[in-house]
């Protein structure tokens, strides 16, 4: 039955996949496939990107344009809170500490991960200002959202960097998400215990699935987390702020882990 029931589920993300624009797979992917020929494409900005943790799953992320990115706002009045304008603001999932669009300050426009009541994941592959984003389908366990529901994976193209907000991922990666998401340069990796997401020593191993040249742990309030997530990592970087700026070319190679100080409530 658990077997069925995974290929049931590889069998509806292909179908989504399929289904999205063919543009979605361009977005932080090496080679573009345009009218039957290959483009390759090449970095052509290296202003930098600001990466700034707000606690649980919220991040700040800016452009060097400064189109600002909220992603998964917590909500809660004991954590960092933005206080200048959002331009693009993205959930997860529908759970409050995910979802709470209150919080941004400004007008943005507003990407919900799944739809209202969480049966779906929304298509989404879309450039607003000077950035693209769009949604790879997961979930929030590991039985296929049969527990804990649907979960959306965020892609963003920043400035030639492509960062992924993992949300409440549930589960290791398949090949077709791999794939879909392209090359990553920033992962951004929930280490909460394995019941709300995946655990720490799981984390560590989306993180080698996926490569990035930086990986940022989120989702965490005990250092234990973060010591059993970065165990037998050798280049570990522990930040004094929690706040990371950095343009393409001063990317490191695979895979420099940054630990930003978590925020006590």
């Amino acid at each position: 039955m658990t077997n069925m029931k995974s290929r049931a589920a590889h069998w509806v993300l292909s179908i989504l996949i399929l289904g999205l624009p063919g543009r979605v797979l361009a977005f932080c992917h090496e080679l573009e496939v345009v009218q039957g020929r290959v483009i390759r494409v090449a970095a052509s900005n290296a202003a930098p990107v600001l990466v700034e943790w707000l606690g649980h799953a919220t991040f700040q992320i800016t452009s060097s344009k400064g189109t600002r990115i909220l992603t998964d706002p917590h909500g809660a009045f004991d954590l960092p809170r933005p206080t200048l304008p959002q331009h693009i603001v993205t959930t997860s999932h529908q759970h409050g500490p995910h979802s709470s669009v209150h919080m941004a300050p400004g007008t943005p426009v507003i990407l919900q991960g799944l739809t209202p009541a969480g049966e779906n994941w929304q298509k989404i592959s879309t450039t607003i200002r000077d950035v693209s984003v769009y949604v790879v389908p997961a979930f929030h366990d590991k039985s296929q959202g049969m527990q804990r529901g649907k979960n959306a994976i965020f892609v963003f193209r920043v400035d030639d960097i492509c960062i992924a907000h993992l949300g409440d991922l549930g589960h290791l990666l398949t090949a077709q998400q791999l794939n879909m998401m392209g090359k990553i340069d920033i992962l951004l990796v929930p280490i909460a215990g394995g019941y709300y997401t995946v655990t720490a020593s799981e984390a560590r191993e989306v993180t080698k699935q996926v490569k990035p040249k930086i990986a940022i742990p989120m989702h965490f309030w005990w250092e234990q987390a973060v010591q059993e997530y970065i165990q037998g990592t050798p280049r570990v970087k522990m930040l004094n702020s929690p706040a990371l700026k950095i343009s393409k070319p001063e990317l490191p190679q695979p895979t420099d882990v940054v630990v930003m100080p978590w925020q006590q409530r």
